[in-house]
């Protein structure tokens, strides 16, 4: 269990504490704990009740997306006699039934013990609510759990927008306002990235590498733990991106289908437009770009995907329109840039070394530029942190300006933060190999931004900032 101990003090402090609180209560602490799959939900709660908190006694149920209700239920029971060596006496055919011998075996197997109660990817166990599962969740909460006062249950699922529209806002349903606390497990940011793959995997690389390798796993700690250090880094990439049995080939489309089941292909055609410009599209251009209404089946899908954090909307500075969404989660754009539109026997033709040869290209170029950017919007907090200026941030945005003037040139903002006090930061983002040079071009270039900002952007008294965010500096 070291490594899973290490990744847990590198990244999941602020999770432990809470959980830690919980388990001290003089009550019955109902708990959602949510967030993108791989990212380690489970690996938590298994080190936190298994290793941390063995007095506990520990239950753990998972859904499974692939299977009908009657098999549900039969795993359900099935755990219970994993956990508790307990078979029910007599059929259990519902989902209260089951509630209730789970009830009647705790009473049977535990005194004043604190009783933990794991349900693993809920969203898969009832996926149409139309099996009686959550009123039976709901009443066993109810009528069981809250009143004695020693029992924590922690609802966890990969898909946040089910999680958010039947447990959180449902107003209706049988658990609604009865959450005492909501955990959403994120990725690991930059920082603690850089930490796993230095202090964990043992990598001897500079801060540009480390970006790199965000830029292809994100800070999904399952991702990164298939990084094998006696690998140079662009073998590592070949060998689980681009070889038919690699551990992330298929990992694209097992995202989608294991979280969206029959939704799936519709939320990967969003994703697969807005792939077309890392810029972004609005919901406008979204429902032209794939010949659909701009109805609630779209509004609900992007929803869907900003919910599980693999897309982001940006708001344009002073606009209550022209919202633009991007792709933000750093794997989805890698696979889509560079997998997306390969068959199988078209990665199987691949001549090895392959992504060594890329990154010499030009489409590299290009996407590690874009790549690079999203990276720094996603890890905004740590910038702000090291300017000690995130207490006085009010928003950040992007801005443009389309000039019909042939006297002036149009220009776009793709980070402008906003802070208290009228102050406005322009932030530049630049992947490079070397320190990047500011030349006489560029120079003019950013000088209109700023021109451009002043004059039709900001209105009556400001302050305006210009920085660089690059991967060694400026010259």
């Amino acid at each position: 269990m070291k490594k899973y101990k290490e990744i847990l003090l590198i990244g999941r402090l602020s999770e432990i504490a809470i959980l830690n609180d919980l388990c001290s209560s003089s009550k019955s602490e109902l708990i959602a704990l949510y967030g993108r799959r791989r990212i380690g939900k489970t690996y938590l709660i298994n080190y936190m009740f298994n290793e941390h908190k063995k007095e506990c006694i520990f239950f753990r149920f998972t859904g499974s997306y692939e299977l009908d209700n009657t098999s549900q239920r039969e795993n359900f029971i099935e755990a219970i006699f994993d956990w508790f060596a307990v078979e029910p006496k007599n059929s259990i055919d519902s989902w209260t039934k089951a509630f209730n011998f789970l009830k009647r075996t705790i009473q049977l197997k535990t005194q004043n013990n604190k009783v933990i109660l794991f349900i693993d990817e809920i969203p898969w166990i009832d996926k149409k609510n139309n099996n009686g599962f959550l009123g039976a969740l709901g009443h066993f909460w109810n009528d069981f759990c809250e009143p004695n006062k020693n029992i924590i249950m922690i609802l966890c699922g990969s898909n946040s927008s089910w999680i958010k529209n039947k447990i959180f806002e449902n107003s209706e349903g049988p658990l609604y306002q009865r959450l005492t606390e909501k955990i959403h497990l994120k990725p690991f940011n930059l920082k603690e990235t850089k930490e796993y793959l230095i202090k964990e995997k043992g990598l001897l690389i500079d801060d540009k590498s480390v970006v790199e390798l965000y830029m292809i796993f994100g800070g999904v700690a399952k991702y990164l733990s298939f990084i094998n250090p006696q690998k140079r880094i662009d073998q590592n990439i070949d060998e689980l991106f681009f070889k038919v049995d690699g551990h992330l080939n298929k990992e694209f489309t097992t995202i989608f289908k294991s979280l969206y089941q029959d939704r799936s292909n519709f939320l990967i055609s969003i994703i697969n437009f807005l792939a077309k410009k890392q810029s972004g599209f609005t919901l406008n251009e979204i429902a032209e770009g794939l010949n659909i209404k701009l109805g609630a089946k779209l509004k609900d899908g992007v929803e869907d995907l900003l919910e599980c954090g693999f897309i982001l909307g940006l708001s344009k500075f002073n606009s209550k329109i022209n919202a633009k969404y991007i792709i933000s989660d750093p794997f989805i754009f890698f696979y889509q840039k560079w997998l997306g539109d390969k068959s199988k026997n078209d990665i199987m033709n691949l001549s090895l070394p392959y992504w060594n040869s890329i990154a010499t290209s030009q489409r590299y170029s290009i996407w590690s530029g874009f790549a690079f950017e999203t990276v720094c919007l996603s890890n905004i907090n740590l910038y702000l942190d090291v300017r000690k200026t995130k207490g006085l941030m009010k928003s950040y945005s992007y801005w443009s300006y389309k000039s019909n003037n042939d006297n002036e040139q149009g220009a776009q903002i793709d980070i402008l933060i906003e802070y208290a006090n009228n102050v406005y930061e322009i932030v530049e983002c630049k992947f490079y190999t070397d320190e990047f040079e500011i030349t006489d071009t560029y120079r003019k270039n950013i000088l209109n931004k700023i021109n451009m900002f002043s004059k039709y952007g900001v209105k009556g008294k400001y302050e305006l900032k210009f920085s660089m965010l690059t991967s060694y500096g400026c010259k």
